[in-house]
């Protein structure tokens, strides 16, 4: 029986239309070498041989494991996964599938490299020839941070939106009291000839305006208004709220480090709404440095998760505000986005989980990192806008 030549197709069941049709470009695909393929897939992946030494790995596993191709290419699976180090457990994966040929096999663990911990899905199994022949193993690994983040950005909006008809209820009854007591404290100023006891009356209407913006942030915790969702220039916004700042006594004598992606496209969302989030988490640096030390904001595309919408799949956009400050305690991280948690001697506590609000409604993650050198990471990650959108000018 005739074979079919590799130009014309392999005929497969069920599929008579598309698998007799000749593979379209077909000198673009011979021009392609395998090496080329490995470095257009964003997820890390790294070759075995049968001999359990390392063939090849792609930029993403070079950036991901911190290791150059040129330096690991040949390294042997032991040396590159020790028994007895903190990523021993990848050992069995890649060993299952190039000593019995296992089937893909998946499991979840955390890659340490240089000291941080980075949790990842990993997925191994065998590498065949044409002929079937077992040829090594290609262990695939996925970083699951974003992911993870989602989820507890997820868990944190669902525990806010909770507090909606408290917040409503509480606002209300305290700001008409405030009211009172404010105008009696005025009414009492005029009264009062006493140099001491007018002072009072001034900590008096002090204290409450100090109250009443107390509720107005709370209010921020509510169900907010309905989005306006458009395409935004966050280069624009980042910044319009940085030359703002810089024109503070509390910028003092800040560095600014700025390192924006030039390729980064709009975003989409509330424009007024982003700006509070933006201005927010550079007020809260500024307070960390005390007016000296270095201030990083930093855009780029996030390569590693698109988000699903109605109309198509969504990559996003991280942006990242870090400063050289003391740095969040392992104690206090956990509940920094917690609303009436604060590490301020008189802070509210409630600017962060507006933040938290904000962004998850906007279909997007919000996170603290702690710095290796010291110092603090907020990093948001928003929906880009579709291709056939249009940012305002």
């Amino acid at each position: 029986m005739a074979t079919t030549p590799a130009a014309e197709g392999m005929t497969t069941p069920g599929m008579p239309n598309v698998a007799t049709r000749p593979i379209a470009d077909a000198a673009v695909l011979a021009d392609l070498h395998w090496s080329d393929v490995l470095a257009s897939i964003s997820e890390a992946l790294l070759v075995f041989g049968p001999d359990r030494r390392l063939l090849a790995l792609n930029p993403a596993a070079e950036m991901l494991l911190d290791l150059s191709e040129r330096v690991a290419a040949g390294v042997d699976l032991d040396t590159l996964f020790p028994s007895d180090g903190a990523n021993a457990w990848l050992l069995p994966l890649v060993t299952a599938a190039l000593d019995r040929g296992a089937l893909q096999r998946r499991a979840e663990g955390a890659l340490v490299r240089r000291g941080k911990r980075v949790a990842i899905a990993a997925t191994c199994g065998p590498m065949h020839d044409r002929s079937g022949m077992a040829r090594g193993a290609v262990l695939v690994l996925h970083d699951l941070t974003l992911e993870r983040t989602l989820d507890e950005t997820n868990r944190r909006a669902e525990r806010l939106s909770s507090l909606g008809g408290v917040v409503l209820g509480l606002a209300h009854e305290i700001r008409n009291p405030l009211g009172g007591i404010k105008g009696a404290a005025r009414l009492l100023e005029q009264e009062l000839t006493d140099p001491a006891h007018r002072r009072c009356t001034e900590i008096i209407v002090r204290e409450v305006d100090r109250l009443d913006g107390l509720v107005t942030q709370l209010n921020g915790l509510r169900e907010p208004r309905p989005l306006r969702r458009v395409p935004v220039n966050v280069h624009r916004l980042l910044g319009d709220v940085l030359g703002l700042q810089q024109r503070t006594p509390e910028w003092g004598q800040i560095v600014l480090h700025s390192a924006f992606d030039p390729s980064l496209p709009a975003v989409l969302g509330d424009a007024d709404q982003l700006t509070q989030v933006f201005l927010n988490l550079v007020r809260n640096a500024l307070e960390a440095l005390r007016g000296t030390g270095q201030l990083h904001v930093a855009t780029r595309v996030e390569m590693g998760l698109q988000l699903r919408r109605p109309d198509g799949a969504s990559q996003l956009a991280s942006i990242t505000i870090s400063d050289s400050g003391p740095g969040v305690s392992p104690e206090a991280e956990p509940h920094l986005f917690a609303p009436f948690f604060s590490t301020k001697a008189r802070g509210s506590g409630l600017g962060l989980a507006v933040c938290h609000r904000i962004v998850s409604e906007h279909a997007g993650t919000i996170a603290y990192e702690a710095r290796p050198g010291g110092g603090s990471t907020f990093r948001v990650t928003l929906p880009l806008s579709s291709t056939h959108e249009h940012v305002d000018d």
